[in-house]
C-alpha cells in the first residue's frame, strides 16, 4: 500500500484552498519538520494551474506536489481521498450541502478531517452522524479551525487559566479594521453569503436539528446569574463601538468546548455572548435592518434567489461572486476583544472583571 500524505488540501483552488497552501508549504518544513502534502479537487488542471501559481507568490517550485482528482458527488472518489491521507483540510463549502461526503469518507478511511467551517448546523449534524464510529476508529473531526472560532474559543480559555478566581462569563466583540484605504473589491467571499442565506431560510430545520443535537449531547450547565444576551445596540466602553449581535458559529463551538472542559476536567463552563463592534451607530441599525430583511426575502424562493443572485447590490459590495483581491485581504485586520466578569472567590456577587484584546495580522 502506497504511503499516506501527511495533509492533503480538499478544495484547493477554491478561494480558502489557495490561501492555504503557502502556509502548508512554508509549515511542512518548519522546525526540522519534513511533512508530505497534496493537493485535491475536481480539476486536475486547476489545481497544476493554482500550484503554479502559489509556488511563483512564495518563490517556491512545487511542481512535485501530488495532485488528486476528487468530487463530493462522487463517493467513489471521496474515499479515494481519503485513504490517501492522514488529515483532510476541507476547504470546500458551503459545508451544509459540501462537507457530510468529505467527513463520511474521512471516518471510512480512518483519516483525521478539519475545515474552516462557520455552519454549527452542520457542526452539530456531523457529531450527530459521527460521533460514535469516528470515536471507536480514532478519528478527530475538527470543524471551526477558521479566523474567528478559533481566537475566541481559545481567547475565552486563555481568560478562565489567567482569571485568579471564578470565571462566570465573558462577551467577545469583533472589530474589522483596514490598515489604508477603502477595499478594492469585495471583503468576504462568495461562500460566506452564500452559507449565511442558506442558514437563515432553514432556521426553523436547524432549530429541529439544534433541539435533537442538545437531546442526545449534554449542554454545560449554565450556573446562575444567566448571562444576558443583548439584541439590541448598545456602546460598549472597552471596544469603542456600538455592538450588533454576532451570530455566527464562534459562541457555538466556545460552549462545545466549555461543555468538554466541564465534563473531562471538572472545570465550571463560562458562558459566552458574541458581538461585533461598529464605530457608529448608524451602521449598527443598518446592519440590523439588512439582516432582518434578508430572514424575511431567504423565507422565499424569488427572494432567496434574488439574494444569491445580486449579493454585491444587497451587501453594498462587501461580498459579491468575485474572489476578494490579496491586497484588500492583507490590509484587513481583525480587533477581538474580550470582557470576562466573575468572582474573586467563589462568592454570589460578582466583584472582579478582566479584558482581553488580541489584534489579527497577515502571517
Amino acid at each position: 500500500m502506497t504511503q499516506r500524505l501527511d495533509i492533503v488540501i480538499f478544495g484547493a483552488s477554491g478561494f480558502t484552498g489557495k490561501q492555504c497552501i503557502p502556509y502548508i508549504a512554508k509549515h511542512s518544513k518548519d522546525n526540522g519538520r519534513n511533512l508530505s502534502w497534496g493537493v485535491a479537487g475536481r480539476s486536475e488542471e486547476k489545481l497544476k494551474s493554482v500550484l503554479k501559481e502559489m509556488g511563483d507568490k512564495i518563490d517556491s517550485n512545487l511542481d512535485s506536489i501530488q495532485v488528486i482528482v476528487a468530487d463530493v458527488k462522487d463517493p467513489a472518489s471521496m474515499l479515494r481521498m481519503a485513504k490517501q491521507a492522514k488529515l483532510i483540510i476541507n476547504c470546500v463549502g458551503p459545508y451544509r450541502f459540501f462537507g457530510e461526503s468529505v467527513v463520511d469518507a474521512c471516518v471510512e478511511a480512518g483519516t483525521h478531517h478539519i475545515d474552516v467551517s462557520g455552519e454549527s448546523d452542520y457542526m452539530e449534524a456531523m457529531q450527530l452522524k459521527h460521533y460514535q464510529s469516528a470515536k471507536e476508529k480514532g478519528v478527530y473531526v475538527i470543524s471551526g479551525c477558521g479566523l474567528e472560532c478559533i481566537p475566541i474559543d481559545l481567547g475565552t480559555v486563555f481568560l478562565q487559566q489567567k482569571f485568579e478566581g471564578t470565571l462566570h462569563s465573558v462577551n467577545t466583540y469583533t472589530e474589522l479594521s483596514r490598515d489604508n484605504g477603502s477595499p478594492k473589491g469585495p471583503l468576504f467571499n462568495y461562500g460566506t453569503w452564500d452559507s449565511l442565506i442558506n442558514v437563515l431560510s432553514n432556521l426553523k430545520q436547524i432549530q429541529r436539528e439544534k433541539k435533537r443535537f442538545n437531546e442526545t449531547f449534554n449542554k454545560p450547565p449554565v450556573f446562575p446569574p444567566k448571562l444576558a444576551f443583548n439584541l439590541l445596540p448598545h456602546y460598549v466602553k472597552i471596544a469603542k463601538g456600538w455592538t450588533v449581535p454576532y451570530l455566527t458559529a464562534d459562541r457555538s463551538v466556545a460552549r462545545r468546548s466549555q461543555s468538554y472542559l466541564y465534563e473531562n476536567e471538572n472545570i465550571r463552563p463560562v458562558q459566552v455572548g458574541t458581538y461585533l463592534i461598529l464605530p457608529w451607530l448608524i451602521e449598527a441599525l443598518v446592519i440590523i435592518f439588512a439582516v432582518l430583511v434578508f430572514a424575511v426575502l431567504s423565507r422565499f424562493k424569488l427572494g432567496k434567489k434574488l439574494l444569491l443572485e445580486y449579493p454585491k447590490l444587497f451587501t453594498f459590495g462587501l461580498s459579491s461572486k468575485k474572489t476578494p483581491l490579496t491586497e484588500d485581504i492583507e490590509n484587513c485586520r481583525l480587533i477581538l476583544h474580550f470582557y470576562g466578569l466573575g468572582w474573586k472567590e467563589k462568592i454570589a456577587k460578582m466583584n472582579k472583571s478582566i479584558n482581553l484584546r488580541i489584534k489579527l495580522s497577515q502571517l
